[in-house]
């Protein structure tokens, strides 16, 4: 679940696992069900990630994400 890629960004375990599930296109209320977790929180931890990583938006932090991920894997 992006573990380098995720620490070298500052996030959370559960950070990293809630973008792991933005970066699938999960939406809050979906993510708070998959997660077990209100959609309120849900939306907090999306706003710490995007906040964290300087995103801003969800499609940004994606792409941080992702290219984090990318690069750690050579």
């Amino acid at each position: 679940m992006g573990g380098a890629a995720g620490q070298d960004m500052g996030l959370t375990e559960r950070e990293r696992e809630v973008l792991h599930l933005i970066a699938e296109g999960y939406t809050d209320a979906e993510i708070g069900a998959a997660l077990h977790i209100s959609i309120y929180t849900a939306q907090n931890h999306v706003k710490s990630i995007l906040r964290k990583l300087n995103a801003r938006n969800r499609t940004q932090a994606s792409t941080i994400y992702l290219g984090g991920m990318t690069n750690s894997s050579h």
